[in-house]
């Protein structure tokens, strides 16, 4: 499609290089462009062509409606179906009404141009949607700009011979407001306002590149949330230059909410003023935008009311049409307003966030089953290995004991034939849970193996093992399994570097009085005899046996099975 873009490169080929942009960096540029008119009051003729937008927010109608205050004529060219044409462009009569130019063909949507024409000044901004990309706003979009009153001139007789072919009846009118308004001259103050301005985009623009550039490192580097979240919040919060940045991701069900801030030079800590101020802000916007899914944006004011508001950007983490947190930052300049570049950044952060966080929770969950025993919940023998050898390496860097006990349900095959072996995974998951309420949190409970399962406890000698042995054989004893009735476990308890020089002497030594224990009776705790040459007071040993008062077999047969 020809459009003022490619009508100007090819007039003005040496004097005009193509740049590739965001297309939210070229909106941005619109804006510079913009505040020439507005800031200088220019009385310029100011000529736009907009994407095309269904919607609007007050945001665009109100730059619109200023545009055609402070300019002498504007036009604006819009698709037939842009929201513009159905909203009223000025307040009162008394204002100059900017003019829709509706543009013909569908196809020159994909076109931006800004003309700019004064006696003072003159700038053109033009750029299309690179054909390279498939879908609006994928970052490829080609810009040129330049002063130059020629090439200015030039794109005021493309836009002349545009208006009289696709809008004859407005042609007359166009033609008139770009007769008194020809380009003259440039103001070497006002085009180095811009361009100040536009080099100061360009390096705010490469540091939130870097910021997401980091962001992605962190995300790809390590699975580890906290740290991969508190990157985030810090590398967002200096990108923006935000008094402060807070980022929430809701816990899987039943766990707590994760939570990271970043303070500009370290003015909140924990517990402080401003991060309880922040938190309450941060808890405010995640119930306001879990409903909605749209981002929330509170900009600053230049009047009276400016010191009584702190603006504020926020935005939803979203996956797979699921709600699952908030990124919010606030500024301490009651003027700011967000530019659309920033909140670009913080929605590709967001998306960044919730793939990272997904991805995360299923290497979480996938650890989880290939450590964890399906039936019981307990950790399973590969992990009760791996622990074990980490516990004995640091009991013998820290000089401290590393206890083992080993406890097998007393005549399980008893429990399976006769009650079925639904009954059974019941009695073992009962079984699971009184360990994981005895236990210490340092402590590992693993299955072993069919009915057999294993007790680690760092730093507890065999005296500490016995007694934690004991709790859990008189609570096992005392629960009531439905359906089956009561059981019992032997305990077999040995302990580094008492009984053991290594991890499979170890468990060799305690399996061996486990044996012992059921071989005895059953319902009962062993330890082995100690060997003199494992400890430096040579000393022997009887090997000990704790029964219970009431042996099981001296009682009566109930109708449930007691072992």
């Amino acid at each position: 499609m020809h459009t003022l873009y490619h009508a100007l490169l090819q007039q003005h080929p040496r004097q005009l290089t193509s740049v590739r942009c965001a297309e939210q960096t070229i909106a941005q540029l619109h804006r510079y462009f913009e505040d020439v008119v507005l800031e200088n009051n220019l009385a310029a003729l100011v000529i736009e062509s907009l994407p095309l937008r269904q919607e609007r927010s007050l945001r665009d109608l109100a730059r619109v409606r200023e545009i055609g205050r402070a300019a002498h004529r504007a036009f604006f060219f819009v698709g037939a179906k842009d929201a513009l044409n159905d909203l009223p462009l000025c307040t009162n009569e008394k204002e100059r009404e900017p003019v829709l130019l509706r543009r013909v063909e569908h196809e020159t949507d994909f076109e931006r141009f800004v003309v700019i024409a004064d006696t003072r000044f003159s700038a053109l901004l033009a750029s299309v949607h690179s054909e390279e990309d498939g879908s609006e706003g994928s970052g490829g979009d080609e810009v040129i700009w330049t002063f130059e009153p020629d090439i200015v001139y030039s794109a005021l007789e493309y836009l002349m011979a545009r208006v009289t072919a696709e809008r004859p009846f407005q042609a007359a009118s166009f033609s008139r407001a770009v007769r008194s308004s020809m380009p003259k001259a440039t103001s070497l103050q006002l085009t180095v306002s811009v361009t100040t301005k536009l080099a100061r985009l360009l390096q705010e623009q490469a540091g939130r590149e870097i910021a997401v550039n980091r962001i992605a490192t962190a995300i790809r580097n390590s699975l580890e949330l906290d740290s991969v979240l508190q990157t985030t919040v810090n590398e967002v919060g200096r990108a923006l230059n935000a008094q402060d940045c807070a980022l929430r991701v809701i816990g899987e069900a039943g766990k707590e909410p994760l939570t990271n801030c970043y303070f500009r030079d370290g003015q909140g800590g924990e517990n402080s003023v401003e991060e309880t101020e922040l938190l309450g802000d941060l808890e405010a916007y995640s119930v306001r935008l879990a409903g909605r899914f749209k981002n929330y944006v509170l900009d600053g004011r230049s009047d009276d009311q400016a010191q009584h508001i702190r603006p504020v950007a926020a935005v939803p983490l979203i996956y797979q049409e699921r709600f699952m947190g908030v990124l919010m930052v606030r500024s301490d300049d009651s003027t700011r307003i967000w530019q659309e570049t920033e909140i670009l950044l913080l929605r590709t952060v967001a998306d960044q966030v919730t793939v990272a966080v997904n991805h995360a929770r299923l290497f979480a969950q996938t650890q989880q089953q290939a450590l964890t025993d399906g039936l019981t919940g307990c950790f399973n023998r590969r992990f009760f290995e791996m622990q074990l050898e980490r516990d004995m390496h640091l009991a013998t860097r820290m000089r401290q004991p590393v206890s083992l006990i080993l406890l097998d349900v007393d005549h399980f095959k008893r429990v399976n034939d006769t009650f079925g072996h639904d009954a059974g995974d019941v009695a073992l998951r009962q079984l699971a849970e009184s360990l994981r309420q005895e236990l210490r949190g340092v402590d590992t409970a693993a299955r072993y193996g069919g009915e057999e399962f294993a007790v680690i406890l760092p730093q507890a000698g065999v005296e500490g093992a016995v007694a934690v042995a004991e709790r859990l054989r008189a609570r096992i004893e005392r629960t009531e399994v439905p359906g089956v009735g009561f059981i019992t476990a032997s305990f077999g308890v040995a302990t580094y570097p008492l009984h053991a020089t290594s991890r499979d002497m170890l468990v060799g030594t305690a399996d061996r009085a486990l044996y012992t224990a059921k071989n005895t009776g059953r319902n009962r705790i062993c330890t082995p005899q100690i060997d003199a040459t494992l400890t430096d007071s040579m000393f022997d040993i009887d090997e000990h046996v704790t029964e219970t008062p009431d042996a099981p077999e001296a009682q009566a047969e109930p109708s449930s099975i007691t072992v």
